[in-house]
């Protein structure tokens, strides 16, 4: 297996290896028809087997969406992963330990990523240095049907025919009050890492 840089060609394979990637997690919803591009540097790398994508990572540099600033240069680390027959194989492991150095080369101090509670997920992020802030926690809440209603303001919006879904966040201490209406709620997490 080869760890090397993503390239423009790689586009295709890219979007098929998250896709795949993320369908056993909380996240199977997040389906991209385009790879992103970020307004600042970024690292971007890719497991490579047999002329196959198995794995990615990309993590931004210095991104606008960082949480602190006050502990040196930071980047967001928006996407890890790995085909699920590639996994438990240190594929994530090698690719997030390439990045890292790319990052520290660059002058980068902390890293931070946001994920939800998928177990797998947060025990390998714990597992290479990560630290969960309990305190940026929050809740991705789904409502659908006619529990939507129950959150919309209808004479504002005006005349219009039943949404089908509604998604929303909320602070976690309401997760209690918020389970009977919607169909699906996710812990969401900020996890941190100094460099």
């Amino acid at each position: 297996m080869q760890i090397r840089a993503y390239r423009d060609a790689d586009a295709e394979d890219w979007l098929r290896c998250r896709v795949v990637a993320f369908l056993d997690c909380s996240y199977y919803n997040d389906v991209k028809t385009q790879r992103e591009r970020y307004p600042h540097p970024s690292v971007c790398l890719v497991a490579e087997e047999a002329g196959r994508i198995v794995g990615l990572v990309d993590v931004e540099l210095d991104s606008d969406n960082l949480s602190r600033t006050d502990e040196g240069r930071g980047a967001v680390l928006w996407h890890l992963a790995v085909l699920p027959e590639y996994r438990r194989q240190g594929v994530a492991t090698a690719l997030w330990e390439r990045a890292r150095g790319q990052l520290v080369q660059e002058g980068v101090r902390v890293c931070e990523l946001w994920t939800q509670e998928d177990t797998a997920a947060n025990r390998f992020y714990q597992s290479v240095g990560f630290r969960c802030e309990e305190t940026s926690t929050w809740l991705r809440c789904y409502a659908r049907g006619k529990q939507c209603h129950r959150f919309l303001n209808a004479p504002a919006l005006g005349r219009i025919y039943g949404p089908e879904e509604l998604v929303f966040d909320a602070p976690v201490e309401r997760r209690a009050e918020l389970e009977p209406l919607c169909s699906r709620i996710d812990e969401v997490r900020l996890y941190r890492r100094k460099l």
